[in-house]
């Protein structure tokens, strides 16, 4: 048969990420006091095996990790993006999650930790974490904490294995989150400044500043962006928009870059990023974003309660409003999509449509 006439295998097909999380939640409890009772006689290594294996099943392209539990009691469970927005989105759904097992702290990002003994090689240098020094300083516009780093082995590196190096101890000191959200300017210095601290007092000096200026941090996908585009155009679908907002500024500047052909970032996760459209004729003017945000609260409440997706933010265009989405639970969250639009007696021609590429023929047409 040619495959021009081949039928497109229904997304059904794939498994969901609401049951990926569901059967690593099932295995995990069932497996917790064998993986407890591991660790306390200090063979945690011997576990490494048998759970990257389960995380490469259910979970692929994400790492975990073992560690203490909240305030040293018990131990940890961490399961991280590695500092990818669409991942960490993804690992805050798991942990949201996390059953309440005895002995057990879950996390959904690498925690701050203690460079106390780390070390790492690059060719012929040793890099001891101790000897990176920190000159702060702070940007109250940004809320975020500039810094110049010097380390005495950097001149013997290129510039590519100096930002790995530092990148790697700057998460290992700040958390995952930590050096995305209070780190801003990073220059790399050519001496040891006066005014330099130790990378193990970065942490402290951030916390100190973010209390005293009242920074509030938030996690991924909490904090709204408003965005504009100067000058519309019908070049690819969603170039029409004028005006949007969005927690996750990320999707939006990746797809306008690719001109719509999005090439998915959450491919083999079973979780999806789709965008509705509607004619945004029908939206009152003077109060379009306010109608809008009707239709994008329904959403919410009818995903939340099914655990199956979440709003991103919306937009307004020249022809169409738009409203993003991320769906945990394929076909079942597409159908409380349908539904809630119908609902809302969104006219004909309103669709659903999946910002992958890969994706496009998924799309419904109401």
């Amino acid at each position: 048969m040619f495959s021009l006439f081949k039928k497109k295998p229904p997304l059904t097909e794939t498994v969901t990420l609401k049951t990926r999380v569901e059967l690593f939640w099932k295995w995990y409890a069932e497996a917790a006091p064998r993986f407890f009772q591991t660790i306390e006689a200090g063979k945690c290594p011997d576990l490494a095996a048998e759970v990257s294996a389960k995380v490469d099943e259910l979970l692929p392209g994400f790492a975990w990790v073992f560690g203490p539990g909240e305030n040293g009691q018990g131990h940890s469970f961490t399961l991280s993006g590695e500092g990818n927005l669409h991942r960490q989105l993804l690992t805050l759904y798991w942990f949201s999650q996390a059953p309440n097992l005895p002995g057990w702290t879950f996390y959904p990002s690498r925690q701050p930790g203690s460079i106390e003994g780390k070390r790492i090689k690059i060719g012929e240098q040793t890099f001891n974490p101790i000897e990176f020094w920190i000159t702060p300083s702070i940007n109250p516009k940004k809320e975020k904490v500039d810094i110049i780093v010097w380390h005495p082995l950097f001149s013997a590196l290129k510039d590519k294995d100096k930002w790995t190096i530092l990148f790697l101890f700057l998460d290992e000191v700040l958390g995952e989150y930590g050096t995305q959200q209070s780190i801003g300017e990073i220059k790399l210095g050519n001496e040891h400044l006066a005014d330099a601290i130790p990378l193990s007092e970065l942490l402290g000096f951030i916390k100190k500043t973010e209390s005293e200026a009242g920074w509030k941090k938030y996690l991924p996908g909490q904090a709204g962006t408003i965005y504009k585009q100067p000058q519309p155009h019908d070049e690819f679908l969603r170039g029409d928009i004028m005006v949007g907002s969005t927690v996750h500024l990320v999707l939006i500047n990746e797809y306008a870059k690719s001109k719509g052909e999005y090439k998915d970032p959450l491919e083999g996760t079973g979780a999806n990023y789709v965008f509705i459209t509607f004619d945004a004729s029908i939206l009152p003017k003077g109060g379009q974003s306010a109608a809008r945000g009707e239709i994008e609260d329904t959403l919410e409440k009818a995903l939340s309660a099914a655990q199956g997706g979440r709003v991103l933010g919306g937009a307004l265009g020249v022809r169409y409003a738009y409203i993003d989405l991320l769906l945990f639970d394929g076909d079942t969250s597409l159908q409380i999509v349908r539904q809630v639009l119908k609902d809302k007696q969104l006219p004909p021609g309103t669709g659903i449509h999946f910002f992958a590429k890969e994706k496009r023929g998924h799309r419904i047409v109401l």
